[in-house]
């Protein structure tokens, strides 16, 4: 995987122990990367989102199946502070956000794998779909990249266009995508901050 700088308290040691529960899960989101891509709209998107609504999607299920409270508490104490990276991380340096990606070594040369944070990003979106429609209208741009990787509909016109370049072209713009999305909501954002009894987690 890419190096993630952490800018909060969430330690390299935190990332590794997450993505081994993750894997060793095996359903619903399992494994970090993908994690990060669906964690990111709901950190950076219109609205603030409850996580009772969206740790079930991490998890699968409404009735989590750890085996004890304990584990429950321990994986949700990670999946808390992976997210409070991620709000840390918008809120002190922005423009330095980078996704985590997949390395691959291909004849010498090293191909980052973007499908799983941005099929992780797609799910993220669709928790709070309709309101994501202001942005699809108005910067479908800033989707385009995400949704090329993360889509059945993106996959076909990778195909269709020839993998390996649009590859080139269209995975070096999702960074920059993302950061103008998170730039796009930041003024409603402010304005959900600012309102009386409003709150987020941090």
């Amino acid at each position: 995987m890419s190096e993630t700088p952490f800018p909060s308290e969430f330690s390299e040691d935190d990332f590794d122990a997450l993505d081994q529960w993750l894997q060793r899960r095996g359903k619903a989101i399992f494994d970090i990367v993908t994690l990060e891509g669906f964690l990111t709209p709901i950190v950076i998107g219109p609205n603030t989102l409850s996580p009772m609504l969206w740790l079930p999607r991490i998890w699968g299920g409404r009735t989590p199946k750890f085996r004890d409270v304990d584990e429950l508490n321990q994986f949700t104490g990670l999946v808390m502070g992976f997210y409070n990276n991620l709000v840390a991380w918008f809120d002190e340096d922005p423009a330095g956000f980078e996704p985590t990606f997949y390395e691959h070594r291909v004849e010498g040369r090293t191909i980052m794998i973007v499908d799983e944070w941005c099929d992780g990003f797609i799910r993220g979106m669709r928790l709070d779909a309709r309101a994501w429609k202001p942005l699809q209208r108005e910067r479908p741009e800033l989707l385009k990249p995400i949704q090329l990787f993360g889509t059945r509909g993106g996959w076909e016109e990778l195909k269709r266009a020839g993998e390996a370049a649009m590859h080139a072209e269209w995975s070096v713009r999702i960074a920059p995508a993302v950061r103008g999305i998170h730039e796009y909501w930041l003024k409603s954002r402010l304005l959900e901050a600012a309102t009386p009894g409003s709150s987020r987690l941090h």
